[in-house]
C-alpha cells in the first residue's frame, strides 16, 4: 500500500510504497525543470513549474523526428511530417504522413508452416501466421479424421475411447481408439473355470485368461518301477519340437519354422539318493536311484602290502575277502605286488643300499668295503662299512689314519712331526734351527717354536762391536779417497779443455793476419753447386 505519511513540507503526503525509516524531502521542493527540461526554477512545492516558451524538441513516437511545439505539458502530438515509406513486405514505396502505416495489396505466396497451403495475406512481412485450415487426415486408429488445424508431422492420437474386455467379460478397461487391436486384455481377478486336461483330478488355481490354460505344475506322483513316486512336474501335455520331415529342394527355399506338438512324455529316471559304498570301501556316496551300482571312487587302493612298507597304487577296485581274514582293509589277491627296492634309512655314514628287495623288519648289516682317503689325503684305505659306522670318534680317527708322518707344513715352514691326523697341525714345532746375531758372527741351535714365540734372541758381544767399529772406519776412509780421486779427475779434464780452447784462438788470429786473394770459382762455387745438388736429390727421390 502507499505510505501516505505527511512530508516535512506539510502540503503533500508520501507516495512511496509502505517502507521503513523516514520518508525524505518533498519531491517538489528545490530546483525543478520545465516540461521540456531545458530550464530550472526554484518555487514553493505548492506551485507548478511554468513553461519556458522554448521549443519542445522531444523525440516523437516515430523515433525519427522531434516535437516542433513550444514547451508544453502532457504528451506530444503525433508526427505529421510526410516521408517516403516502404510497405511491410518491402516491394512498394509511397510518400505519406510518418504516423500512418503503409500496407500494399500484394498477397504473400509463401508456404505456411504446415508445408501445404500458401499464406495469401496482404503485404506480409515474411513471418507468416500458422495455417488456420482443418487437417482432416485419417488418424492412426483408421476410424476417425484429425479435427486439429492444419499442421506439420504426424497427427495427435485419436481422442475417442473403446472398451476392451477379458475372456469372461467381467473386467472392462477403456483404451484410446485404435489401441484395442494391440493392447493386452485386462487382467481379470476371477478364477479360470475350465476342466483339467491332465491325469490330475483338479488343476492349479489361476485367473481368467485367453487361449489355452498354462501347463500343469503339480507333481506327477506316478509310481516308478523302483517303487518311488515321480517328483517332477506334470508332463502329460509337454510341448515337443517336431522334426522337419520335408527336405528343402535347395538353398533358395526358405526353411520353415519348427512346429511344436503337445504330447505326453514318459517319467524321467528316478533321482532319489541311495547310499552306495565304492568298490574299495573308501567312501559312501549318495547316488541317484537309477544308477545306484557299485562304483570306483578313482582313488588309490591304499591297502598295506605284504612288505609292510608300501600301499597298493591301483585305482579303487574290488577286493576278494578271504575266509580267514577278518580285517576289511587287508590286501587281497587283486592288489598289486611290491616290486620296489628297500628304501629304509641306513645307519649314519653308510652310503650303500640294502641288498634285499623291499621287506618287513630291519635290514641286515652292511658287509661292503669303503674306499676312503686318509686324513692327509695321500693314501687310499679300504675299511669295512660296518666297522666304520659302528665306531666312535676315537676309533674312527685311528681307522682313517694311514700311520705315516703328516706331510703338512707348519707356519714356520717345517714339516709336521705327528702321525697322520685330522684337523689342523699343532703349532709347537720341535725342529732345531740356528740363531745368529746381527753381525752373523755368533750362532746357536734353539727350538723353532721358541723363536716363533719371540722368547729367545742372540745379542752381539764386545768383539762383534769392535769389529763393526773398525769396518765402519775403513769404509769412511775408502769413501774419502774416492771423493779425492773424483776431484782430481775433474780438475785434469778442466785443464785439458782450457788448453784446447787457447790453441784455437791462436789459429784464428793467424788466418786473419794472412789474407789471400781467392779465384772466381772459389767465390761462387757454393751458389752454383747448391741448385745442382738440389735438382739431383729431387730426381733421385722421384
Amino acid at each position: 500500500q502507499v505510505c501516505g505519511k505527511p512530508l516535512p513540507c506539510g502540503n503533500h503526503t508520501c507516495e512511496q510504497v509502505c517502507h521503513a525509516g523516514p520518508c525524505g524531502d518533498c519531491p517538489r521542493s528545490g530546483k525543478r525543470s520545465c516540461p521540456c527540461e531545458k530550464s530550472k526554477f526554484t518555487l514553493p512545492c505548492t506551485e507548478d513549474v511554468p513553461t519556458c516558451g522554448d521549443s519542445c524538441d522531444k523525440v516523437l513516437e516515430c523515433g525519427i523526428h522531434k516535437c516542433s511545439q513550444r514547451c508544453h505539458r502532457g504528451p506530444c502530438e503525433i508526427c505529421r511530417q510526410e516521408v517516403e515509406k516502404q510497405c511491410r513486405c518491402g516491394k512498394h514505396t509511397k510518400r505519406m504522413p510518418c504516423h500512418k502505416p503503409y500496407l500494399c495489396e500484394t498477397k504473400c505466396t509463401k508456404i505456411r508452416d504446415c508445408q501445404k497451403h500458401q499464406c495469401r495475406r496482404k503485404c506480409c512481412s515474411g513471418n507468416c501466421p500458422p495455417c488456420d485450415q482443418v487437417c482432416g487426415r485419417t488418424l492412426g486408429c483408421r476410424n476417425h479424421k484429425c479435427p486439429s488445424g492444419c499442421h506439420r508431422g504426424s497427427c495427435n492420437p485419436c481422442p475417442e475411447t473403446v472398451d476392451v474386455k477379458c475372456n469372461c467379460g467381467k473386467t472392462v478397461i477403456k483404451v484410446p481408439c485404435g489401441r484395442e487391436r494391440t493392447i493386452k486384455p485386462p487382467k481379470c481377478k476371477q478364477l479360470c473355470s475350465r476342466p483339467p486336461t491332465c491325469h490330475h483330478s483338479t488343476q492349479e488355481k489361476h485367473f481368467c485368461h485367453f487361449g489355452r490354460c498354462p501347463p500343469c505344475r503339480q507333481p506327477c506322483q506316478k509310481t516308478l518301477t523302483c517303487g518311488h513316486l515321480c517328483p517332477v512336474s506334470c508332463h502329460d501335455e509337454a510341448l515337443v519340437k517336431q522334426t522337419a520331415l520335408h527336405q528343402s529342394a535347395g538353398p533358395w527355399e526358405q526353411p520353415s519354422e519348427p512346429a511344436f506338438i503337445q504330447t505326453a512324455l514318459p517319467c524321467p529316471p528316478c533321482e532319489v539318493p541311495i547310499p552306495v559304498e565304492c568298490l574299495g570301501q573308501h567312501e559312501v556316496s549318495q547316488l541317484p536311484c537309477h544308477s545306484a551300482n557299485p562304483y570306483s571312487c578313482k582313488r588309490f587302493c591304499g591297502r598295506l602290502l605284504d612288505c609292510q612298507n608300501h600301499t597298493c597304487m591301483k585305482e579303487c577296485h574290488h577286493v576278494t575277502k578271504l575266509n580267514s581274514s577278518t580285517d576289511g582293509k587287508k590286501v587281497g589277491p587283486e592288489c598289486s605286488q611290491c616290486e620296489e627296492e628297500c628304501t629304509k634309512s641306513r645307519p649314519s655314514g653308510c652310503p650303500h643300499r640294502c641288498v634285499l628287495p623291499c621287506h618287513p623288519g630291519d635290514c641286515p648289516s652292511c658287509l661292503q668295503m669303503l674306499k676312503i682317503k686318509c686324513h692327509c689325503k695321500l693314501s687310499v684305505l679300504y675299511i669295512e662299512c660296518l666297522k666304520l659306522t659302528c665306531a666312535d670318534l676315537k676309533e674312527k680317527e685311528l681307522l682313517i689314519s694311514c700311520k705315516n708322518q703328516c706331510p703338512k707344513e707348519l707356519p714356520c715352514g717345517h714339516r709336521c712331526k705327528e702321525i697322520c691326523h685330522s684337523g689342523s697341525c699343532p703349532l709347537n714345532c720341535s725342529q732345531k734351527v740356528k740363531l745368529r746375531c746381527l753381525c752373523k758372527r755368533l750362532k746357536k741351535e734353539i727350538q723353532c717354536s721358541k723363536i716363533q714365540e719371540g722368547q729367545v734372541s742372540l745379542e752381539c758381544d764386545a768383539l762383534c762391536k769392535e769389529m763393526k767399529r773398525k769396518a765402519s772406519e775403513i769404509k769412511e776412509a775408502e769413501d774419502k779417497a774416492a771423493i779425492e780421486e773424483e776431484k782430481r779427475r775433474q780438475q785434469a779434464e778442466l785443464e785439458a779443455f782450457e788448453n784446447r780452447l787457447k790453441g784455437r784462438r791462436k789459429n784464428k788470429r793467424r788466418k786473419d793476419e794472412v789474407e789471400v786473394e781467392q779465384s772466381s770459382w772459389q767465390k761462387y762455387k757454393n751458389l752454383i753447386m747448391l741448385p745442382v745438388f738440389g735438382v739431383a736429390v729431387v730426381i733421385v727421390a722421384w
